[in-house]
């Protein structure tokens, strides 16, 4: 088969994955008229599929209106192998594995100090006490996305202000490790933006996505697309000025936006002013809830200073959703509803603010995608 030829065939294997996996239980023929593919072709290479267990056969559907044999459904082969998102955080370890349909196969969440130190350890530790899980799987894990709290370029750890990540090279270590997995590292904002994206009932031509932890940072979609701009440094928007000449921030600026109203600074604006001392979001909030004052001056100022955050990036991008991600959301229900008085009231705007859609897990549904759709630009390679 000469390049040409098998360049068009690789490039109709992965439409038609791609198409199976975005729209399951399609026939045939859906997949001929919907990737504009003639039927031979795509009854071709789907029989390809199905021999190597990549595409299942799931029953029939409805005849057309003018009667004749029902079409035969198609999905992807769920046991064909699975896939892993591992959030790096700067105090925890989270990590999501699914299969080939992103159901969820396995989650957890525990906390730990992540350092340059420990990091290849517990990643390794991760992926071997899913082993079993695995095992039940034709092509095993077909890949780990690690979602880290920094800027990312190309699978190479930029900077990471709050943790020393950006002194190793993390893939390479891994892949000595473990040279049958494909890794795979992204910001965890970014990733979060294709978590929401990639998961949404209603499409999302225009969004941002801003997570709220120990810093600021946020993933950005225009026109359905990622922007990571250059070098990845698209969405740092808790390094933009706030407050001049406010705060020293890590980055080298003063009055960073993370500054005052990430989680740390929260806490810290609250110990300083209160004889209370607090170690946890979830306390600042029960206090809030209880009439606090100091706790009701410390959020009060947040929802003032995130509304003023908000309507920038409003600006900037005109997003037709913004997503905010934060912990403060689980402990007052009412905090987005709050900022958005609050925008409304000074800057007189109309924005759509959406609470993370996918109970925390975004970024590493995120990362779940980016290794499924890499798995099926290889696939042709292996066939």
């Amino acid at each position: 088969m000469d390049n040409n030829k098998f360049n068009i065939r690789k490039f109709n294997i992965v439409e038609i994955l791609t198409l199976l996996f975005k729209k399951p239980n399609i026939s045939r023929i859906d997949i001929s008229k919907l990737i504009n593919l003639n039927k031979a072709s795509v009854s071709e290479i789907v029989a390809l599929l199905i021999e190597n267990e990549l595409v299942s056969e799931i029953g029939t559907g409805s005849s057309g209106s003018s009667g004749g044999r029902k079409p035969i459904l198609l999905k992807i082969n769920e046991k064909a192998g699975c896939s892993l998102g591992i959030d790096l955080g700067i105090d925890y370890v989270s990590f999501l594995l699914t299969d080939l349909n992103k159901n969820v196969l396995f989650y957890d969440y525990y906390e730990e100090i992540i350092n340059k130190n420990n990091v290849i350890e517990i990643i390794v530790k991760v992926i071997n006490s899913l082993e079993s899980l695995l095992a039940e799987y034709k092509y095993g894990l077909i890949g780990a996305t690690l979602a880290v709290h920094g800027r990312v370029f190309n699978d190479k750890i930029k900077f990471t202000p709050y943790y020393d990540l950006d002194e190793i090279d993390l893939i390479t270590e891994l892949s000595s490790l473990m040279p049958n997995i494909n890794f795979y590292l992204e910001n965890e904002s970014n990733l979060a933006a294709v978590g929401e994206f990639e998961n949404s009932i209603e499409p999302l031509n225009n969004a941002v996505v801003i997570n709220v932890h120990s810093g600021i940072g946020s993933g950005i979609i225009i026109n359905g697309e990622l922007y990571t701009g250059f070098e990845g440094r698209a969405g740092e928007i808790g390094h933009i000025v706030l407050i001049p000449n406010g705060k020293e921030c890590p980055c080298g600026n003063k009055g960073c936006f993370e500054q005052y109203c990430s989680i740390p600074a929260l806490l810290d604006d609250f110990n300083k002013k209160s004889d209370i001392k607090i170690r946890t979001i979830k306390e600042l909030c029960d206090l809030y809830n209880s009439n606090n004052k100091i706790a009701v001056d410390t959020i009060t100022k947040n929802i003032e200073l995130m509304s003023i955050g908000i309507s920038n990036i409003f600006n900037l991008f005109a997003a037709d959703n913004i997503f905010i991600h934060s912990e403060i959301t689980h402990y007052i229900p009412d905090y987005l509803n709050l900022i958005n008085n609050k925008i409304n009231t000074i800057f007189s705007k109309a924005i759509t603010i959406l609470p993370n859609e996918l109970d925390n897990k975004s970024n590493l549904f995120g990362g779940v995608n980016r290794c499924i759709y890499n798995f099926f630009n290889e696939i042709p390679d292996k066939l």
